[in-house]
């Protein structure tokens, strides 16, 4: 892989083979692939653009409760900070991309593939792919080409009919040992139209709950601060500046949080997009840790 496999996977990739809940890592970059991928002892992703105006999302849901996911509730911006949006699911050839169904939905213990129609300018990679379920935030992992592949092959040796967690997390951890694809966390979603014909400010469209440091857990530490920011005119953060801060590596990750994975709707001035002042706050929770 690239530059993002330098986090330490090690213990994870132990946690998988052992009695521990298999979790990935919260702290890789999002960068530009047109191949992202996501995997824990309850859902598999698989992103995938190509060069033919196509996008595909396979999934595996080991869990015992149906998942759905909506076009709205994907998050996705070009390498250059464009956010991007798709029109449709497509679950067959005899529909227009345009007259596809919303959602996708996929019964427990079921392997699904979908195509996504959209009508934006291709664009062979994608950074930041959010899936929102629920109130949770599934952040893919941008992966390489043979990656990828190695990735999707590993889904023919699932058995999706296992009901048992510890025997779903020893098979994922045969499957993938130490590589640790994407991270799950807790976010709030605002319902606001990414785009205004008035004039107004900066919105937060999307903001998580992130996990403390392994160092404040043991120190016991919570708390929130705020962080000035400055955003470009499609909404990218430009600046981050913290406002006040915490011990324990607690700042640092707030800024990771709010550069890499918070999405902001641009400030509008007569229906134009433009550049603005906004703030953040980030607050560490004891329960966001589980």
């Amino acid at each position: 892989m690239k530059s993002l496999w330098r986090i330490p996977l090690l213990s994870v990739g132990l946690a998988l083979l052992g009695g521990s809940p298999v979790r990935a890592t919260p702290d890789f970059l999002p960068e530009a692939s047109a191949y992202h991928a996501y995997v824990d002892s309850t859902i598999l992703f698989a992103f995938e653009m190509t060069p033919n105006r196509e996008a595909f999302i396979e999934v595996i849901n080991l869990g015992e409760n149906r998942r759905c996911l909506s076009v709205e509730r994907i998050s996705m911006r070009t390498a250059e900070g464009q956010p991007l949006r798709f029109d449709s699911f497509l679950y067959d050839g005899r529909k227009s991309k345009l007259d596809g169904n919303p959602r996708a939905c996929v019964r427990q213990r079921t392997r699904r593939r979908f195509e996504l129609g959209y009508s934006f300018d291709f664009t062979e990679e994608v950074r930041k792919v959010v899936f929102l379920v629920g109130r949770l935030a599934y952040r893919l992992q941008p992966v390489g080409g043979p990656d990828y592949r190695k990735f999707v092959e590993n889904f023919e040796k699932i058995n999706i009919g296992v009901s048992s967690d510890r025997l779903k997390k020893f098979q994922l951890g045969v499957l993938y040992g130490k590589s640790i694809y994407g991270s799950r966390i807790r976010c709030r979603r605002v319902a606001v139209p990414f785009v205004s014909k008035g004039t107004r400010g900066p919105v937060t469209l999307l903001s998580t709950f992130p996990r403390r440091t392994e160092k404040a857990r043991k120190k016991k530490e919570t708390g929130s601060l705020s962080i000035a920011l400055k955003l470009d005119a499609s909404g990218e953060v430009v600046e981050a500046v913290p406002e006040s801060s915490l011990e324990f590596g607690l700042t640092e990750r707030a800024l990771y949080e709010v550069k890499h994975w918070w999405d902001f709707a641009p400030a509008y001035r007569d229906g134009k997009p433009i550049a603005a002042e906004h703030r953040a706050k980030v607050v560490f929770r004891v329960e966001q840790d589980n």
